[in-house]
């Protein structure tokens, strides 16, 4: 039996990807067995309907393979990050940003300046991944000094470093959108904005809004001995900033992530030696277990005490559940036929919209990988967008719309694993906080149907009419 063969129909696509879905959802949401088990339940659960579908097991394993070597990058991003966390603390690099973070921010604003101030660092940086475990962790401890629900705080940050990750041209996921959909890079930035920058301001005055309700709860009182506690134990010179300045100006260089990441754990090392006098058994300690703050302030010492290569080891395992569970499912073609379905539902411009953002939603819960929900509907609707004489600048901005900011939100993608890892909050937990990431694709919807920001193939915008062809044409 051909591959062609064994495409299954869209009412048994359907069935094969809802019941392992609603498998992961009850075991996390509801039993909150953690998410290991549902994912090997549901990777069992669809392992079963591609047998039915005719597929062996030799052929669903190399699905399985093929995924897991795609996030073979994020592992190694991941284990960077663990040791980086660490490092940064032992040098004094993350204390001295929430020193001054607590000297300087201003509780009711809180929200928003995070908000705010990791969007500026994951554009410049080009790097989700990289402005929460760098400026998000040190923004986080800042926010738990200042009495804030972690939720809250990591939802902020999550906005603000998808920001970037959707808008820089030095992003991974910016080029490879822009190359996908065939559209130069700054006309895709620039088609980007129209959905982007008004869901930013909106984010923004609404974490102003929260931060000013949720101010008169901040813990003011034990700001000073925090910022006591914190100078007694580090040297707070500013050569501590030395690790994130370079980061940023290497990621704006375009220096891979991995040995970038690498490189500033080392940078981090050598200055905890020279300003903070540690020795080579404290910098082991650091990456590999972990910094453990002991100076004698509890809310300090839990601020302080995280990082480490064994605090992600957990979610290095959620990683390849999560993905072999998505690969399983792209083998046997059931994301495959969804996206055909939705393709076909387009008629108009607004439901065109809607189909990308559901097709990227649709991979995002199948794979939990942001780049597969990206591609895939990229090169599923570029001939539809063609046929429909609509630009591909609205089709490259909506599959950054939904797949590229819409990744965290989903539990077992692998960016809320990462969260989780590196923030300490789950998903569940800090989605409805992450504002922009909700509320850039209802900008996307609403100009899909109102014709606002949607151009045709020429460049003149869709709500104005048609120009007539010339006669003898």
């Amino acid at each position: 039996m051909n591959c062609v063969d064994r495409k299954p129909s869209p009412l048994l696509a359907f069935i094969s990807f809802v019941i392992p879905v609603a498998v992961i959802l009850y075991g996390t949401a509801i039993l909150k067995v953690g998410a290991i088990l549902p994912l090997v339940a549901a990777t069992a659960i669809a392992c079963g309907f591609g047998a039915w579908f005719g597929y062996s097991w030799d052929e669903m394993q190399t699905g399985m393979f093929e995924a897991i070597s795609r996030i073979l990058v994020a592992i190694l991003i991941l284990i960077a990050v663990g040791m980086l966390i660490g490092a940064w603390i032992l040098a004094g690099t993350i204390p001295t940003i929430i020193y001054w973070g607590l000297t300087l921010i201003s509780p009711s604003s809180f929200l928003m300046t995070t908000f705010l101030l990791c969007v500026v660092a994951s554009t410049a940086t080009g790097t989700s991944f990289g402005t929460m475990g760098t400026v998000g962790v040190a923004l986080l401890g800042v926010g738990q000094a200042l009495g804030y629900p972690l939720p809250m705080v990591v939802g902020s940050i999550v906005a603000g470093a998808y920001f970037g990750d959707k808008m820089s041209p030095v992003s991974d996921s910016t080029n490879i959108t822009a190359s996908i959909c065939e559209v130069e890079l700054f006309p895709h930035i620039a088609s980007m904005m129209w959905t982007t920058i008004p869901a930013a301001v909106v984010s923004a005055l609404i974490y102003l809004a929260m931060g000013m309700q949720h101010a008169g709860g901040a813990e003011a009182g034990n700001i000073p001995v925090i910022l006591q506690a914190i100078a007694g134990k580090f040297n707070l010179s500013l050569w501590t900033l030395l690790p994130p300045a370079l980061l940023m100006i290497l990621a704006y260089r375009r220096m891979p992530a991995v040995p970038l990441l690498f490189l500033c754990v080392a940078v981090g090392l050598a200055v905890a030696w020279v300003l903070q006098g540690s020795t080579v058994k404290d910098m082991i300690q650091a990456c590999m277990s972990g910094y453990v703050a002991k100076t004698g302030v509890k809310q300090v010492d839990v601020l302080l005490t995280r990082g480490g290569l064994n605090s992600i080891m957990g979610t290095l395992v959620l990683l390849i559940t999560g993905v072999a569970f998505g690969g399983v499912l792209e083998k046997i073609r059931t994301l495959a036929v969804l996206i055909e379905a939705a393709a076909r539902w387009a008629k108009n411009t607004g439901r065109l919209v809607v189909s990308v953002l559901a097709a990227s939603y649709i991979m995002l819960l199948g794979t939990g990988s942001q780049m597969v929900a990206v591609i895939i509907p990229g090169r599923a609707f570029v001939p539809v967008f063609k046929e429909k004489n609509i630009s591909l600048r609205v089709l490259s901005r909506t599959c950054e719309d939904g797949g590229t900011i819409g990744c965290p939100l989903i539990p077992w993608s692998v960016h809320a694993f990462y969260i989780s890892a590196v923030l300490g909050v789950s998903a569940y937990e800090f989605a409805p906080y992450a504002l922009l990431n909700w509320i850039v694709p209802l900008f996307s919807i609403l100009y899909g149907y109102t014709g606002i920001g949607i151009w045709r193939s020429d460049g003149t915008p869709a709500r104005r009419p048609e120009k007539p062809a010339a006669s003898g044409q």
